[in-house]
Protein backbone atom coordinates (compact mmCIF):
# COMPACT_ATOMS: atom_id res chain seq x y z
CA UNK A 1 0.00 0.00 0.00
CA UNK A 2 1.34 3.35 -0.94
CA UNK A 3 1.10 5.21 2.35
CA UNK A 4 1.21 8.80 1.11
CA UNK A 5 -2.39 9.43 2.09
CA UNK A 6 -1.91 7.89 5.53
CA UNK A 7 1.12 10.12 5.99
CA UNK A 8 -0.89 13.16 4.96
CA UNK A 9 -3.66 12.26 7.40
CA UNK A 10 -1.11 11.72 10.18
CA UNK A 11 0.57 15.07 9.49
CA UNK A 12 -2.84 16.69 9.32
CA UNK A 13 -3.79 15.10 12.64
CA UNK A 14 -0.63 16.36 14.35
CA UNK A 15 -1.01 19.88 13.02
CA UNK A 16 -4.67 20.06 13.86
CA UNK A 17 -4.04 18.60 17.31
CA UNK A 18 -1.59 21.45 18.00
CA UNK A 19 -4.15 23.88 16.65
CA UNK A 20 -6.79 22.49 19.01
CA UNK A 21 -4.52 22.84 22.03
CA UNK A 22 -3.79 26.45 21.09
CA UNK A 23 -7.46 27.24 20.53
CA UNK A 24 -8.49 25.60 23.80
CA UNK A 25 -6.27 28.04 25.68
CA UNK A 26 -7.73 31.05 23.88
CA UNK A 27 -11.31 29.85 23.44
CA UNK A 28 -12.17 27.87 26.54
CA UNK A 29 -15.87 28.11 25.88
CA UNK A 30 -15.62 26.75 22.33
CA UNK A 31 -16.85 23.17 21.74
CA UNK A 32 -15.38 22.93 18.24
CA UNK A 33 -12.73 20.21 17.83
CA UNK A 34 -10.49 19.16 14.97
CA UNK A 35 -8.59 16.09 13.79
CA UNK A 36 -9.42 12.42 13.28
CA UNK A 37 -11.53 10.70 15.93
CA UNK A 38 -12.22 7.01 16.41
CA UNK A 39 -15.71 5.65 17.02
CA UNK A 40 -16.77 2.15 18.02
CA UNK A 41 -18.54 -0.27 15.68
CA UNK A 42 -21.67 -2.08 16.82
CA UNK A 43 -20.78 -5.39 15.20
CA UNK A 44 -23.96 -7.27 16.14
CA UNK A 45 -26.22 -4.62 14.66
CA UNK A 46 -24.01 -4.28 11.59
CA UNK A 47 -23.94 -7.98 10.75
CA UNK A 48 -27.72 -8.24 11.09
CA UNK A 49 -28.35 -5.67 8.38
CA UNK A 50 -29.85 -7.07 5.19
CA UNK A 51 -27.92 -4.62 3.03
CA UNK A 52 -24.53 -2.91 3.48
CA UNK A 53 -24.59 0.55 5.08
CA UNK A 54 -25.20 3.40 2.66
CA UNK A 55 -22.72 6.21 2.08
CA UNK A 56 -22.37 9.56 0.35
CA UNK A 57 -19.60 10.14 -2.22
CA UNK A 58 -17.10 12.99 -1.97
CA UNK A 59 -16.67 15.26 -5.00
CA UNK A 60 -12.88 15.34 -4.57
CA UNK A 61 -10.12 14.04 -2.30
CA UNK A 62 -9.76 17.39 -0.55
CA UNK A 63 -13.36 17.14 0.64
CA UNK A 64 -12.57 13.79 2.27
CA UNK A 65 -9.52 15.24 4.06
CA UNK A 66 -11.55 18.21 5.25
CA UNK A 67 -14.22 15.82 6.57
CA UNK A 68 -11.59 13.89 8.53
CA UNK A 69 -10.03 17.10 9.87
CA UNK A 70 -13.34 18.48 11.07
CA UNK A 71 -14.35 15.09 12.54
CA UNK A 72 -17.34 14.78 10.25
CA UNK A 73 -15.71 11.63 8.89
CA UNK A 74 -14.70 9.58 11.96
CA UNK A 75 -12.36 6.60 11.92
CA UNK A 76 -13.59 3.11 12.80
CA UNK A 77 -10.17 1.47 12.64
CA UNK A 78 -7.70 1.84 15.51
CA UNK A 79 -4.14 1.02 14.43
CA UNK A 80 -3.07 0.82 18.09
CA UNK A 81 -5.88 -1.34 19.42
CA UNK A 82 -5.01 -3.58 22.36
CA UNK A 83 -5.59 -7.31 22.13
CA UNK A 84 -8.59 -8.46 24.22
CA UNK A 85 -8.17 -11.09 26.95
CA UNK A 86 -10.03 -13.82 25.03
CA UNK A 87 -7.63 -13.80 22.06
CA UNK A 88 -4.26 -15.50 22.00
CA UNK A 89 -1.48 -14.13 19.81
CA UNK A 90 1.60 -16.14 18.87
CA UNK A 91 4.05 -13.44 17.78
CA UNK A 92 6.93 -13.79 15.33
CA UNK A 93 6.49 -17.46 14.54
CA UNK A 94 9.35 -18.07 12.08
CA UNK A 95 8.20 -19.94 8.99
CA UNK A 96 11.24 -19.44 6.77
CA UNK A 97 14.91 -18.50 6.83
CA UNK A 98 16.21 -17.10 3.55
CA UNK A 99 18.78 -14.57 2.33
CA UNK A 100 19.84 -13.92 5.90
CA UNK A 101 16.26 -13.04 6.86
CA UNK A 102 13.91 -14.67 9.35
CA UNK A 103 10.38 -14.37 8.00
CA UNK A 104 7.61 -14.55 10.57
CA UNK A 105 3.90 -14.90 11.20
CA UNK A 106 1.64 -13.56 13.92
CA UNK A 107 -1.12 -16.08 14.65
CA UNK A 108 -4.37 -15.13 16.39
CA UNK A 109 -6.94 -17.51 17.85
CA UNK A 110 -9.68 -17.65 20.46
CA UNK A 111 -8.29 -18.96 23.77
CA UNK A 112 -11.50 -20.84 24.58
CA UNK A 113 -11.92 -22.47 21.16
CA UNK A 114 -9.74 -25.55 20.71
CA UNK A 115 -11.38 -26.70 17.48
CA UNK A 116 -9.84 -26.46 14.02
CA UNK A 117 -11.13 -23.32 12.35
CA UNK A 118 -10.86 -21.99 8.80
CA UNK A 119 -7.80 -19.81 8.27
CA UNK A 120 -7.73 -16.19 7.15
CA UNK A 121 -4.28 -15.06 6.03
CA UNK A 122 -3.68 -11.30 6.35
CA UNK A 123 -1.16 -9.98 3.81
CA UNK A 124 0.11 -6.47 4.55
CA UNK A 125 0.27 -3.59 2.09
CA UNK A 126 3.02 -1.07 1.41
CA UNK A 127 3.42 -1.15 -2.40
CA UNK A 128 5.54 -4.33 -1.98
CA UNK A 129 8.42 -2.20 -0.66
CA UNK A 130 7.32 -1.51 2.91
CA UNK A 131 4.88 -2.58 5.60
CA UNK A 132 4.75 -5.18 8.33
CA UNK A 133 2.47 -7.91 9.69
CA UNK A 134 2.28 -6.33 13.15
CA UNK A 135 0.04 -4.18 15.31
CA UNK A 136 -1.40 -2.24 12.37
CA UNK A 137 -3.55 -5.32 11.61
CA UNK A 138 -4.59 -6.15 15.18
CA UNK A 139 -8.14 -4.83 14.83
CA UNK A 140 -8.76 -6.72 11.62
CA UNK A 141 -7.39 -9.91 13.15
CA UNK A 142 -9.66 -9.46 16.18
CA UNK A 143 -12.68 -8.96 13.94
CA UNK A 144 -11.96 -12.17 12.04
CA UNK A 145 -11.29 -14.19 15.22
CA UNK A 146 -14.57 -12.96 16.68
CA UNK A 147 -16.27 -14.33 13.55
CA UNK A 148 -14.85 -17.78 14.36
CA UNK A 149 -11.62 -17.93 12.36
CA UNK A 150 -7.97 -18.57 13.10
CA UNK A 151 -5.95 -15.67 11.68
CA UNK A 152 -2.33 -15.42 10.56
CA UNK A 153 -0.62 -12.18 9.54
CA UNK A 154 2.48 -12.70 7.41
CA UNK A 155 5.71 -10.90 6.56
CA UNK A 156 7.43 -11.42 3.21
CA UNK A 157 10.55 -10.20 1.44
CA UNK A 158 10.25 -6.62 0.23
CA UNK A 159 11.00 -5.26 -3.23
CA UNK A 160 13.78 -2.97 -2.03
CA UNK A 161 16.06 -6.01 -2.22
CA UNK A 162 13.94 -8.86 -3.58
CA UNK A 163 11.96 -8.79 -6.81
CA UNK A 164 8.90 -10.64 -8.05
CA UNK A 165 8.19 -13.49 -7.46
CA UNK A 166 10.13 -13.60 -4.15
CA UNK A 167 7.15 -12.44 -2.11
CA UNK A 168 4.87 -14.99 -3.83
CA UNK A 169 7.32 -17.74 -2.90
CA UNK A 170 7.23 -16.49 0.70
CA UNK A 171 3.44 -16.55 0.82
CA UNK A 172 3.49 -20.09 -0.54
CA UNK A 173 6.00 -21.19 2.07
CA UNK A 174 4.09 -19.45 4.85
CA UNK A 175 0.87 -21.21 3.85
CA UNK A 176 2.66 -24.57 3.65
CA UNK A 177 4.11 -23.95 7.13
CA UNK A 178 0.64 -23.19 8.53
CA UNK A 179 -0.75 -26.33 6.91
CA UNK A 180 2.07 -28.41 8.39
CA UNK A 181 1.41 -26.93 11.85
CA UNK A 182 -2.38 -26.80 11.49
CA UNK A 183 -3.12 -28.89 14.58
CA UNK A 184 -0.84 -26.78 16.76
CA UNK A 185 -2.56 -23.54 15.77
CA UNK A 186 -6.17 -24.78 15.50
CA UNK A 187 -6.33 -24.47 11.73
CA UNK A 188 -8.55 -26.34 9.30
CA UNK A 189 -6.00 -26.60 6.49
CA UNK A 190 -8.70 -27.44 3.93
CA UNK A 191 -10.23 -23.96 4.28
CA UNK A 192 -8.08 -20.91 3.57
CA UNK A 193 -9.10 -17.35 2.69
CA UNK A 194 -6.59 -14.61 1.91
CA UNK A 195 -7.09 -10.94 2.81
CA UNK A 196 -5.09 -7.85 1.92
CA UNK A 197 -5.19 -4.12 1.26
CA UNK A 198 -3.40 -2.29 -1.57
CA UNK A 199 -0.29 -4.32 -2.48
CA UNK A 200 -1.57 -6.88 0.01
CA UNK A 201 -4.83 -6.88 -1.94
CA UNK A 202 -2.85 -7.78 -5.05
CA UNK A 203 -1.03 -10.58 -3.24
CA UNK A 204 -4.21 -11.93 -1.62
CA UNK A 205 -6.02 -12.26 -4.93
CA UNK A 206 -2.89 -13.36 -6.79
CA UNK A 207 -2.00 -16.33 -4.58
CA UNK A 208 -5.61 -17.59 -4.51
CA UNK A 209 -6.02 -17.31 -8.28
CA UNK A 210 -2.55 -18.56 -9.24
CA UNK A 211 -2.55 -21.54 -6.85
CA UNK A 212 -3.84 -23.86 -9.58
CA UNK A 213 -1.32 -22.69 -12.19
CA UNK A 214 1.85 -24.46 -13.30
CA UNK A 215 4.11 -21.69 -11.98
CA UNK A 216 7.03 -22.82 -9.85
CA UNK A 217 6.29 -20.13 -7.26
CA UNK A 218 3.04 -21.87 -6.22
CA UNK A 219 4.38 -25.43 -6.36
CA UNK A 220 3.14 -27.54 -3.46
CA UNK A 221 -0.06 -25.59 -2.81
CA UNK A 222 -3.39 -27.41 -2.91
CA UNK A 223 -5.67 -25.12 -4.94
CA UNK A 224 -8.80 -26.73 -3.50
CA UNK A 225 -7.91 -25.41 -0.03
CA UNK A 226 -8.35 -21.81 -1.21
CA UNK A 227 -11.97 -20.85 -0.65
CA UNK A 228 -11.57 -17.25 -1.81
CA UNK A 229 -9.76 -13.96 -1.46
CA UNK A 230 -10.67 -10.53 -0.09
CA UNK A 231 -8.89 -7.73 -1.95
CA UNK A 232 -9.24 -4.10 -0.93
CA UNK A 233 -8.00 -1.55 -3.49
CA UNK A 234 -5.49 -4.03 -4.90
CA UNK A 235 -2.98 -3.61 -7.73
CA UNK A 236 -4.18 -6.12 -10.32
CA UNK A 237 -3.24 -4.98 -13.83
CA UNK A 238 0.33 -3.89 -14.40
CA UNK A 239 -0.27 -3.32 -18.09
CA UNK A 240 -2.14 -0.14 -17.15
CA UNK A 241 -0.01 2.87 -18.05
CA UNK A 242 -0.46 4.40 -14.61
CA UNK A 243 0.70 1.13 -13.05
CA UNK A 244 3.56 0.09 -15.30
CA UNK A 245 5.09 3.60 -15.14
CA UNK A 246 4.86 3.78 -11.36
CA UNK A 247 8.37 3.74 -9.80
CA UNK A 248 7.32 1.28 -7.09
CA UNK A 249 6.01 -1.16 -9.70
CA UNK A 250 9.32 -0.97 -11.56
CA UNK A 251 11.12 -1.50 -8.24
CA UNK A 252 8.97 -4.59 -7.61
CA UNK A 253 9.54 -6.10 -11.05
CA UNK A 254 13.20 -5.08 -11.28
CA UNK A 255 13.19 -3.67 -14.81
CA UNK A 256 11.21 -1.16 -16.85
CA UNK A 257 8.17 -2.21 -18.84
CA UNK A 258 9.83 -0.99 -22.04
CA UNK A 259 12.80 -3.31 -21.54
CA UNK A 260 10.89 -6.45 -20.57
CA UNK A 261 7.14 -6.95 -20.20
CA UNK A 262 7.33 -10.58 -19.08
CA UNK A 263 7.06 -10.18 -15.33
CA UNK A 264 4.71 -7.21 -15.56
CA UNK A 265 2.30 -9.56 -17.29
CA UNK A 266 2.95 -12.54 -15.03
CA UNK A 267 2.65 -10.43 -11.86
CA UNK A 268 -0.78 -9.13 -12.92
CA UNK A 269 -3.65 -10.81 -11.10
CA UNK A 270 -5.74 -10.47 -14.26
CA UNK A 271 -3.49 -13.02 -15.99
CA UNK A 272 -4.22 -15.82 -13.51
CA UNK A 273 -7.98 -16.21 -13.81
CA UNK A 274 -9.57 -19.43 -15.03
CA UNK A 275 -12.83 -21.32 -14.64
CA UNK A 276 -11.69 -23.30 -11.61
CA UNK A 277 -10.72 -20.33 -9.45
CA UNK A 278 -12.25 -19.51 -6.04
CA UNK A 279 -14.52 -16.49 -5.50
CA UNK A 280 -13.07 -13.01 -5.03
CA UNK A 281 -14.35 -10.01 -3.07
CA UNK A 282 -13.15 -6.71 -4.53
CA UNK A 283 -13.62 -3.33 -2.82
CA UNK A 284 -12.16 -0.18 -4.37
CA UNK A 285 -12.83 3.55 -4.26
CA UNK A 286 -13.22 5.65 -7.41
CA UNK A 287 -11.20 8.53 -5.85
CA UNK A 288 -8.21 6.29 -5.12
CA UNK A 289 -5.12 8.29 -6.07
CA UNK A 290 -2.66 5.64 -4.88
CA UNK A 291 -3.99 2.63 -6.79
CA UNK A 292 -6.28 3.40 -9.72
CA UNK A 293 -9.75 1.87 -9.49
CA UNK A 294 -9.14 0.60 -13.04
CA UNK A 295 -7.14 -2.21 -11.43
CA UNK A 296 -10.23 -3.69 -9.80
CA UNK A 297 -12.43 -2.72 -12.76
CA UNK A 298 -10.23 -4.80 -15.04
CA UNK A 299 -10.01 -7.77 -12.70
CA UNK A 300 -13.79 -7.75 -12.25
CA UNK A 301 -14.21 -7.84 -16.04
CA UNK A 302 -11.89 -10.83 -16.35
CA UNK A 303 -13.62 -12.65 -13.49
CA UNK A 304 -16.95 -12.01 -15.20
CA UNK A 305 -15.69 -13.28 -18.56
CA UNK A 306 -14.29 -16.46 -16.97
CA UNK A 307 -17.45 -16.99 -14.91
CA UNK A 308 -15.55 -16.92 -11.61
CA UNK A 309 -17.84 -15.92 -8.71
CA UNK A 310 -17.05 -12.46 -7.40
CA UNK A 311 -18.46 -9.48 -5.54
CA UNK A 312 -17.31 -6.02 -6.54
CA UNK A 313 -18.23 -3.09 -4.33
CA UNK A 314 -17.03 -0.08 -6.30
CA UNK A 315 -17.21 2.79 -3.81
CA UNK A 316 -17.93 6.02 -5.66
CA UNK A 317 -16.22 9.17 -4.38
CA UNK A 318 -13.94 7.58 -1.74
CA UNK A 319 -10.12 7.25 -1.68
CA UNK A 320 -7.40 4.80 -0.63
CA UNK A 321 -7.68 3.37 2.94
CA UNK A 322 -11.34 4.39 2.91
CA UNK A 323 -12.21 1.36 5.05
CA UNK A 324 -10.53 3.02 8.03
CA UNK A 325 -13.35 5.56 8.08
CA UNK A 326 -17.10 5.53 8.69
CA UNK A 327 -19.35 4.52 6.99
CA UNK A 328 -17.09 2.71 4.49
CA UNK A 329 -15.41 0.82 7.34
CA UNK A 330 -18.75 -0.62 8.43
CA UNK A 331 -19.75 -1.27 4.82
CA UNK A 332 -16.48 -3.14 4.19
CA UNK A 333 -16.97 -5.28 7.30
CA UNK A 334 -20.52 -6.09 6.24
CA UNK A 335 -19.29 -7.16 2.80
CA UNK A 336 -16.53 -9.33 4.26
CA UNK A 337 -18.89 -10.92 6.79
CA UNK A 338 -21.44 -11.65 4.05
CA UNK A 339 -18.75 -13.02 1.71
CA UNK A 340 -17.29 -15.29 4.38
CA UNK A 341 -20.71 -16.52 5.39
CA UNK A 342 -21.41 -17.58 1.82
CA UNK A 343 -18.07 -19.01 0.75
CA UNK A 344 -16.17 -20.06 3.91
CA UNK A 345 -18.45 -19.93 6.94
CA UNK A 346 -16.94 -20.69 10.33
CA UNK A 347 -18.93 -22.67 12.90
CA UNK A 348 -19.63 -19.33 14.57
CA UNK A 349 -21.23 -17.95 11.39
CA UNK A 350 -23.07 -21.19 10.64
CA UNK A 351 -24.77 -21.02 14.03
CA UNK A 352 -26.04 -17.47 13.57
Amino acid sequence: MKHLHLALITILAFSLSSCVQHQEKELKDSKETFGPRIIAINYDSLYHLEEPPAYEPFPMYGAFLFGVATQNVPMVYDTKLSLPENIKKSTDVIYKETDGLSLGLDIYSNKTDKSSNPLILIIHGGYWKAGDKGEFYTQRAIEFVEMGYTVASINYRLSTNHKFPANIEDLRDGILFLIEHAKEYNIDASQIMTYGISAGGHLAAFIALAANSDREYVKGLNPSSFKGAISLYGIHDMSLTIQREHPFTELYIGTSYDLDTTNYIDASTTQHVDLNDPPILLIHGSLDGSVSVKNSDNLAQVLESKKVPYVYDRIEGWPHVMDFFSPIGERTLWQMHDFLQEYMPSEELKNK
